[in-house]
């Protein structure tokens, strides 16, 4: 069995970034922050929250978490990675919810 490849949260969140700024510019994108945590069920995770201006369509959601995955595995990375989503007329604790990026692609 091949050994995955963990990338560090800098290597993820700059493989995330082009890609983060091509879906959601026309919502004002702002920057992401990655962290690695441990989900409810023991695997480890990636979390990106990302800092927009505008509400982010269901559309761009879904490309754009798609796109990460298959990024992200492209470099052998196949861990998951959950996108929050921050804009600064909002209560952080408010925000639409973390979106899997298997949620996108079925994996």
């Amino acid at each position: 069995m091949a050994m995955m490849t963990v990338l560090s949260e800098d290597e993820a969140r700059r493989i995330a970034e082009p890609i983060l700024r091509k879906y959601l510019q026309p919502f004002g994108y702002g920057g992401v922050s990655v962290s690695s945590e441990e989900d409810f069920d023991g695997a480890i995770v990636l979390r990106m929250s990302v800092n927009v201006e505008r509400q982010v369509s269901g559309r761009a959601m879904v490309d754009v978490v798609g796109a990460i995955r298959e990024a992200l595995l492209d470099r052998g990375d196949e861990r998951f990675a959950f996108l929050s989503y921050r804009r600064p007329d909002t209560d952080p604790a408010a925000d639409a919810g973390p979106m899997s990026v298997s949620q996108a692609d079925g994996r």
